[in-house]
């Protein structure tokens, strides 16, 4: 994206630390061990973005507070806009999911290549590496508030075993990248010009995901992963973990480039119908971006409450969205995408047995699942999953239906070595990263009593494919 300034309404500066009333400037350090290990993150209390002489925080790129007003800025935006339309749809603005009024950024929290939302700590968090920071790239920042975003709108998702619960969770701060691009003036203008407005033409830097991030890291050009694709669906359990620029792999990042590849095309033939309309080429961009705010915010109105959705259901929610809040225009354009994906049926989308799935009451009842003999150290663990309760007792899953699902996603972590055996309650934050870098999905504790559990971990942490060769998603 160009690189230029933005306003931010009712942004107050208390002790050099700028904040709004639902975002606040809280820098850490990040404390790292032998082998570059990630041992402790630590309050940087000291760490300050005071403005400049003429009042502004208008620092250039290669300016010492660059990185933190970029941060600070771009989290800012991304939460207005979201609680903007939020509220104008819904009546309803994002309440944290760790209990707190703002949401934390830290800009400058160590060196390593990386960037992740935390609920135990409270907000996102960037990293310099190399030339660049992550926290340097306005759409990488949406990104990673979209996860703290989506955590306070569906909490349970956190608690979610499933693949393709996480996946989302990837391709939903994807699309709040999209969707803040389309919202910048400089950014469309940009885009119309390598374009022409046709985003079907080729891969472009909307499609495209942290350019520089990737550039850094040795990949290949075009960032860490892009939407510019053709996925159809595939169960996830029967993918390799990684995939490649053709095909998908099961990990979470990899897999969730269906998703955003989908509401990529969604956004494609909403403006180019809007140019067929007798728009302009930015016109019609920055409408089928306003548009596609009303889509995310309409889905998410109608997505499952529990632990785990998937990307049928979501295909589903969309629609349902799309009727609820934007009149049912779109009917036909995402019915045939998610066709076309298949992660829906004709005859869900407009056949003669149309079905729009079952009704949420809006409630979610906790269910228990323990792991048999089959799954090794983690025989007998239980785990507890959140199950949207339906208006019809009809559409109710089965146990058995919640238990596969649950399972199907715990032999994916086993495989890909993802679980943390822990002693007793939940893990500090530096007991949640392998020495690679990577990241535990969930951890194992014992109770007082020797019962052994299965816990998400509440967090969620960007990857670049940690040494995988040749792909670049």
């Amino acid at each position: 994206m160009p690189d230029h300034s933005i306003s931010i309404d009712d942004v107050v500066v208390k002790d050099g630390k700028p904040q709004t009333d639902t975002v606040k400037l809280a820098n850490k350090k990040a404390v790292f061990g032998p082998f570059g290990r990630l041992r402790d993150i630590k309050d940087d209390s000291g760490f300050k973005l005071e403005a400049k002489a003429d009042g502004t925080f208008n620092y250039a790129l290669g300016e010492e507070k660059h990185t933190a007003a970029n941060v600070f800025g771009g989290a800012a935006a991304t939460v207005n806009k979201y609680n903007q339309v939020y509220s104008e749809l819904t009546g309803k603005t994002i309440d944290w999911s760790f209990g707190k009024d703002q949401l934390g950024v830290s800009p400058e929290t160590g060196e390593w290549p990386n960037a992740f939302y935390a609920r135990q700590l409270e907000g996102v968090h960037f990293f310099d590496h190399e030339s660049t920071s992550t926290g340097n790239s306005g759409e990488v920042v949406s990104h990673e508030v979209g996860h703290a975003i989506l955590d306070a709108i569906r909490p349970n998702y956190f608690n979610g075993m499933g693949s393709e619960t996480g996946a989302f969770h990837e391709a939903f701060g994807d699309v709040m990248a999209f969707l803040m691009t389309l919202g910048d003036d400089q950014a469309v203008d940009k885009l119309v010009a390598d374009t022409g407005g046709d985003l079907s033409s080729h891969r472009n830097f909307l499609s495209d995901m942290g350019e520089d991030f990737g550039n850094a890291l040795g990949l290949p050009p075009g960032g860490i992963r892009n939407s510019f694709n053709k996925f159809t669906y595939k169960d996830p359990s029967t993918l390799p973990e990684r995939g490649s620029e053709t095909e998908l792999g099961h990990e979470v990042h990899d897999f969730s480039r269906l998703w955003s590849g989908a509401f990529y095309d969604v956004l494609d033939g909403i403006s180019d119908a809007n140019r067929e309309a007798g728009m302009s080429p930015k016109e019609a961009l920055k409408a089928a971006g306003e548009e596609g705010w009303k889509l995310l915010i309409g889905q998410m109105e109608n997505s499952p409450s529990g632990s785990d959705t998937t990307f049928k259901k979501m295909a589903a929610a969309l629609m349902d969205g799309d009727k609820q809040f934007n009149g049912g225009q779109r009917q036909k354009l995402i019915g045939d995408i998610m066709v076309r994906r298949e992660l829906l049926t004709p005859e869900q989308v407009g056949g003669l047995f149309k079905s729009e799935g079952p009704a949420f009451s809006g409630e979610v009842v906790n269910k228990e699942v323990t792991l048999g003999g089959d799954f090794g150290l983690l025989s007998g663990v239980k785990v507890e999953t959140q199950v949207d309760k339906p208006m019809f007792s009809l559409f109710a899953q089965s146990d058995t239906q919640v238990s596969d699902e649950v399972e199907k996603g715990v032999k994916i972590m086993m495989q890909n070595d993802d679980i943390l055996f822990s002693t007793d309650g939940a893990p500090d934050i530096s007991d949640l990263f392998k020495p690679n870098g990577e990241a535990y999905k969930a951890y194992v504790s014992t109770d007082e009593n020797g019962q052994r559990q299965l816990h998400r971990v509440p967090m969620v942490v960007c990857d670049h494919g940690h040494g995988h060769e040749g792909h670049s998603h």
